[in-house]
């Protein structure tokens, strides 16, 4: 799990945490045909990916009555 990866500490504690970390790796264009069903998936509302990711509902978020930290990063992968 990420988060037993890298802790995050924060005080006082927030309402609302959502972290993001993307790993990703060059795709070789001979490996191209590989990705066509993500090719066409790439015009589908993006927003099924919160449930994917575990991003909490979106009404947390956008209350800005609330402490709030978005944590985000990536690595591309060798």
């Amino acid at each position: 799990m990420y988060t037993q990866a890298a802790p995050l500490d924060i005080s006082p504690r927030p309402d609302v945490v959502t972290r993001v970390f993307l790993l990703f790796q060059k795709v070789d264009s001979s490996q191209l045909d590989l990705w066509a069903d993500t090719v066409k998936r790439a015009g589908d509302d993006v927003g099924f990916w919160r449930d994917v990711v575990g991003v909490e509902s979106s009404e947390r978020q956008k209350d800005q009555t609330l402490f709030r930290v978005l944590e985000w990063g990536g690595m591309e992968i060798i």
